[in-house]
This record gives structure tokens, sequence and C-alpha cells, in this order.
């Protein structure tokens, strides 16, 4: 008879794999991108991924766990080193694991033990290097610095987190001024992994506004590590392609982030940033001020020399003013002298000219008769004679048209043979269709008249 087979409960086979697996499998140094990292009250939950250079999607990921009490620990660690960083999404680690199963989903886990932190720095400052050589080749280090600081950068735009003792600090110093800045805060968070979108977006606002002078980027004093959320590439890129100044006050006295090293100038802290827009606009004023005063001062001596001009003028005019009333009174006493002898003297002259053109128009008007008659003398003959001659040559006219008019005289045509018809009213009948049946007609002879009367026409005198 067969023996029967074995059979384990779930939760012991479970047990059983996860002790093979903590007993034969020793702690390992694995690395690869952190690619997740969430906190559930005591539990911190990782996934590491490994990445190829030519895909966005993981060769293979791995589930991590650690407790929060060691990752504050870790993080601490991390923190008091020269160039401190802390676990953050995205972050290129090297960390030590102890296989690990979750015995109640049957999940294999790992537990973070340590991170090397050579391992991380290194790959941080090959990351910070890559960009900065991007940047570079694309002149983006330089770009922001080579735009125009304005004469009086008063509009002000900001960046920095909400209700922030770095937004009091940078505000209160321009209110203390005296100088009427204007502030458009665009708020952000400024330390976290949110860092690099907000901010992001930020900058996109502002550059929706047309009259800015001026950008600035601050935040408060805080961890080192807060430092590294201000490598990021994309914040790089958008300060640089910003089309006024950029200022930047994130609070570290030492360390710069690249931010600051493509920002067209970089403040210690936010208070510092806002004081060099201070000094800006007073500059400003002051070089003002210093014209005005140049320009005062060019306006009193003008005014002083024109005064003085004037005076010398006055004083002038005053010296030879007498003198020239005098020359003046002596020239008109002169003139008027004159004046009054030339008008008799050509008053005498025209009344001469007056009485010889009266002797002369007399004398005149008897030679222009005399000369007239002259003239006209032969002209009685003359007019004789053509009236004569027009007489004569209308005479002769008449004549010849009187005999036209006796040859066309009825009478004589009658003479010649020819009678003449009427109608018992004496109407001259031209046309043989004027008679009619009946009628009495009269032909007209040289030697007599005779009476007739139509009794009938004919066809030739109808038609």
């Amino acid at each position: 008879m067969d023996e029967p087979v074995k059979s384990f409960p779930i939760s012991k086979y479970l047990q059983g794999v996860k002790r093979l697996l903590t007993e034969k499998i020793p702690p390992v140094w694995v690395h690869g991108v952190i690619s997740q990292l969430v906190v559930r009250d005591r539990m911190c939950y990782l996934t590491l991924s490994e990445y190829s250079d030519s895909d966005v999607r993981p060769v293979a990921s791995l589930n991590l766990y650690i407790y929060t009490t060691e990752l504050d620990r870790l993080n601490e660690k991390l923190a008091a080193l020269p160039n401190p960083f802390s676990f953050a999404a995205e972050l290129k680690v090297s960390l030590l694991l102890q296989a690990d199963f979750y015995v109640p989903q049957g999940k294999f886990q790992a537990k973070v033990l340590d991170i090397d932190p050579v391992h991380t720095l290194g790959e941080m400052a090959l990351t910070r290097q890559m960009i900065l050589r991007r940047l570079r080749s694309e002149n983006l280090l330089e770009r922001n610095r080579t735009l125009e600081m304005p004469v009086l950068p008063v509009k002000v735009g900001l960046v920095t987190a909400q209700g922030s003792a770095a937004y009091h600090d940078f505000t209160t110093t321009l209110a203390s001024s005296g100088f009427c800045f204007e502030v458009v805060p665009a708020f952000a968070r400024m330390q976290g992994n949110e860092t690099e979108s907000t901010v992001l977006t930020a900058m996109g606002v502002l550059a929706q506004i047309g009259d800015l002078d001026v950008i600035c980027i601050v935040r408060g004093g805080g961890s080192k590590n807060d430092l590294n959320y201000f490598d990021s590439e994309a914040l790089c890129r958008a300060v640089a392609l910003a089309r006024v100044p950029v200022l930047t006050g994130i609070g570290h006295e030492i360390d710069q982030s690249l931010v600051d090293l493509v920002a067209w100038k970089s403040c210690i802290t936010p208070t510092d940033c806002a004081k060099f827009l201070v000094e800006q606009v007073s500059y400003s004023w002051t070089q003002a001020e210093q014209k005005v005063q140049r320009i005062a001062l060019l306006a009193r001596q003008r005014l002083e020399h024109e005064q003085m001009r004037f005076r010398n003028l006055v004083q002038g005019f005053a010296r030879r003013l007498p003198g020239r009333l005098a020359r003046e009174r002596e020239r008109l006493v002169r003139n008027s002298r004159d004046l009054r002898r030339n008008a008799e003297q050509r008053f005498l002259r025209e009344n001469q000219e007056l009485r010889r053109n009266q002797i002369g128009l007399r004398q005149g008007v008897m030679k222009i008769l005399s000369l007239e008659n002259l003239r006209l003398l032969p002209w009685p003959g003359r007019l004789k004679q053509a009236t004569a001659m027009h007489i004569q040559k209308n005479s002769m006219k008449l004549e010849l048209a009187l005999e036209r008019i006796k040859a066309n005289d009825p009478i004589r045509v009658v003479k010649r043979g020819y009678s003449i018809t009427t109608d018992a009213q004496g109407k001259v009948l031209r046309n043989a269709s004027q008679a009619e049946e009946g009628a009495e007609l009269v032909s007209k002879f040289a030697w007599g008249e005779v009476r007739s009367r139509i009794t009938a026409k004919s066809a030739e005198i109808l038609s």
C-alpha cells in the first residue's frame, strides 16, 4: 500500500522559502536607479531599476523596503557628507541588500541595509558634469548674463515657497528700501521631489508677463542636500532661456547649484538678492540725481550768464541812449527842415509846370484845330464827287432793274401771241386742274378778251 503524499500548508511552505533565502543568500551590493520611493507609516517602499542606454523601459526591477527609522539614520549619514544628498527618486545608488520573502503574499523582496555614498556621489558628479557640458555646448551657460540689466529693475517676478521666510525676507528688504518695487510672486515647492516641476510651472507663469524687469528665485537656508534639486537640467534651461535677467538667492554660502551657474547673478541669501536690486535702483537713482544736479548747476550758470549779459546790455543801452536820443532828435529836426524846404521847392516847380501846361494846352488846341481844318479842306469836294458817282451808279442799276421788270410784264408777253386765262374773279389759272366743269373762264389777248364756259374736261386735262 502506497504511503500518503505529504502536504504542507501554504504558510509553512512560504516560511520555508523565506528561511532558505535568508540563510543561503548573503547580503549583496546591488546598484541601479531608484525609480519609485513611497513612505507609508513606518515603512518605506522602493523600486530599484536597471536601464539600458537606448531604452527608457527598465531591463529589470527589484522591490525593496526599509523601516523609516533606518531610512532616517541613512539620510543623516548622507547629510553629514561634504557633498550631501538623500534618498530620492531618479537617484543612482549602490545599496547593500538582504534577500527576504514576504510570507503573507508570497512575494520576494529585499531589505535595504546600507548605501554606498561614494558610488552615488560619483554618479551625481558625472551627471552634473554631463549637464554642464551640454549647456556649454549649446552656449546656455552665459546666455542669461548677456541680457542687459534694466536701469530700474522695479517690477520683480519672484519664485519661492508661499509664506516662507525667504519670501518675507525678500519682500521686507524691498519694502524698507523706500523705492516703489512691484513684486509678482509665482509660488513653488523649493525642496523635495516636486521642486523641478513646480519651479518650471512658476517660470512659465512669469514668462507670460510682458513687462517684468527681472526674475528672482529664492529660498532660505537649510540642509545642503536640498541644493541637489537645483542641479536639474530642465531648471537650468528655463533660467538660461528666460527673456529677462534671473537672480538666484538659494541660501547656500559655499556650494553653488547648476541653476546658480547659469543665472545672471547668484546671491548668497534671499535678503542679499533683494539688496542687490535695491543697490541697482539706488545707483540709478543716484546717477539720476547727479544728472539732475548737473543740469541744475548748468542751468544756474547759464541763467547767471544770461542775467549778466542782460545787465550789461541794459547798462550799455542806458549809456548810449541819451546820445542816441540827441542824435535822433537832431536828425529829426534836420529832416523836418529839409522836408519843409523840399516841399516848398517842389510846390514852386509844380506851379510853374502847371502854368506852362496851361499855356501849352491853349496853344496846342489852336494848332490842333488849324491842322484838322487843313486836313478837312479836300473832303467836301471828295464827298460831293463820291455822292454823284454813287447816285449815277445806283441810277444805272435802277434802270437795269426796270428793264427786267418791263421784260417780264404780262402785257408784253401777251403781245408776243400768248394769252392769260383767269376765272370769273380774275384769279390766274396756272394749271388745267384748277378749272372746274361749268366754270366761266376769261382769256385775255393783246387785242381783247374772250369769255368761255367749261362744259366738259378732256382726259388730257384731267391727267
